[in-house]
């Protein structure tokens, strides 16, 4: 009896013990896999990309449209002979400024102050003759045919005076406008005919600047808008546009656009300039050109952090630059621009960030990223 006890209780020992071990085994392995999904969830965690952010806010600033042209004068004209001879004077050195209506060159006379001086004796002599004819009609004498023919004749010697008078005066080369003078074509005793090319003359006040805008940029223009030149020495003056052609050029798709400049520093033309012509107010955010990026389809724009801390990609216009940075448009308003990891941050993908001091005064009607959630 004893002997049946004493088995019962080792058996009873032995099974508690048994169970035992088997809550302490599942308990230790539920341990286990508590730990290994803890660790899990840090490796997650940790595994976000660390991106640097600056929180920016858009302003707004004058884009323009740039174009590269070229200065050229507001009027050119080549002066050429009107009557035949020699060349008697050049009264004005290339590169000189003149009046309207200095003379700048002259034809020799030869002949023609003769002529003028027979025209005028003939002049008289006609008139003498009208006038005793007209005596004589009123008395009778003279038929009116007679009258007729007798001033004729006198105007026709009028005619005559005026012709020799204009042949002396097309000797005289004068300037049509103010201007200066680029260039004599002829010397001194050269003889020149009808047509011949004697003189050319240039006015470059105001200063015309030519240039071409693309036709998605030519509904911005208008008449009389104030546009920044450029010199190609760096001299920078500003012009109103004065022109814009009504059609475009067939082969580049561009319209010509003339801007007018004053041009009291005694510019010169035939230099290249560029021309900014304001397009329209804008928001915009100044970046540095290193921040910009492509997407998968190729396109140039700015990766920004949202307020669930995911990365988004918007497609930018660059409205203008310098040499530090430029105006980047395209981004909300109020931004959180990722501005050191953004090589290796994909769009969509949940980051860690770290803040940048920012550079410009956030808005306090706009809730800003929850910093804390995200870190």
């Amino acid at each position: 009896m004893n002997k049946s006890v004493g088995i019962a209780v080792t058996t009873c020992v032995a099974l508690v013990l048994w169970m035992a071990s088997g809550l302490v085994l599942r308990n230790d392995a539920e341990g286990l896999e508590g730990s290994d999904e803890a660790l899990d969830s840090s490796q997650i965690l940790d595994n976000r990309v660390l991106v640097e952010v600056t929180d920016m806010q858009a302003q707004e600033v004058t884009s323009y449209i740039i174009t590269n042209g070229s200065a050229i004068p507001d009027r050119e004209v080549l002066l050429r002979a009107e009557t035949t001879g020699q060349i008697d004077q050049i009264l004005v050195e290339e590169g000189a400024f003149v009046d309207e209506g200095s003379v700048i060159m002259q034809i020799k006379m030869d002949d023609r102050a003769i002529r003028q001086e027979q025209a005028n004796i003939n002049l008289q002599e006609k008139q003498r003759l009208y006038e005793a004819q007209a005596n004589l009609h009123e008395r009778g004498f003279v038929s009116s045919t007679e009258l007729d023919n007798a001033l004729t004749q006198f105007k026709l010697t009028e005619v005559d005076l005026e012709r020799i008078k204009l042949e002396i005066e097309k000797t005289f080369i004068r300037a049509p406008f103010s201007g200066y003078i680029e260039e004599n074509i002829v010397d001194l005793g050269e003889y020149v005919g009808i047509g011949n090319e004697l003189t050319r003359i240039v006015d470059n006040d105001p200063l015309v600047v030519n240039a071409y805008v693309s036709q998605n940029d030519v509904e911005f223009l208008g008449l009389g808008i104030e546009a920044k030149v450029e010199m190609v020495n760096g001299r920078q003056t500003t012009g109103q546009v004065r022109f814009i052609s009504p059609r475009a050029d067939e082969n580049t798709r561009t319209f010509r656009v003339e801007i007018a400049v004053p041009n009291t520093e005694g510019l010169r033309a035939g230099s290249s300039v560029v021309a900014r012509i304001p397009r329209q107010q804008v928001k915009a955010h100044y970046l540095s050109a290193g921040l910009l990026t492509l997407n998968e389809d190729g396109e140039i724009g700015v990766k920004t952090v949202s307020l669930e801390g995911l990365v988004e990609f918007y497609p930018a216009t660059i409205e203008m630059s310098d040499a530090n940075g430029m105006w980047i448009s395209g981004l909300p308003e109020f931004a959180s621009i990722i501005t050191v990891g953004q090589g290796f941050a994909a769009i969509g993908e949940a980051v860690r960030i770290t803040v940048a001091d920012s550079v410009t005064e956030w808005d306090a009607d706009v809730p800003k990223p929850l910093y804390s959630e995200l870190k």
